[in-house]
């Protein structure tokens, strides 16, 4: 019986990610990192969503502008980790049946 040979690690461009991540973590989902893609996706719109609607009555303005200025730093950092990640070497395509994570 012989084992089954290890998947191929591949390099994604970290250009293309950092471009990518112009939508909240597209950029982390392309480098394999779906998890992360789509709770800064998450973040990114709660954070969004939940200022602006604060940002209706005078008292929410002082807490809605703020938590828009959260999301558009978790915006900015997901665009720098993007870049950070796609410079390494990526998990395979079936990472998953190789136990890798």
């Amino acid at each position: 019986m012989q084992a089954a040979a290890p998947p191929s690690w591949q390099r994604r461009s970290r250009f293309l990610a950092a471009a990518l991540s112009v939508v909240p973590g597209l950029g982390h989902i392309y480098l394999g990192h779906k998890a992360k893609g789509l709770m800064t996706l998450a973040g990114f719109a709660g954070l969004q969503l939940f200022g602006a609607d604060l940002d209706l009555t005078v008292v929410g303005a002082a807490v809605g502008v703020p938590m828009e200025m959260g999301g558009f730093g978790l915006w900015a950092w997901s665009i720098m980790d993007a870049y950070r990640l796609g410079g390494q070497e990526q998990v395979p395509q079936n990472a998953w049946q190789a136990g890798y994570r």
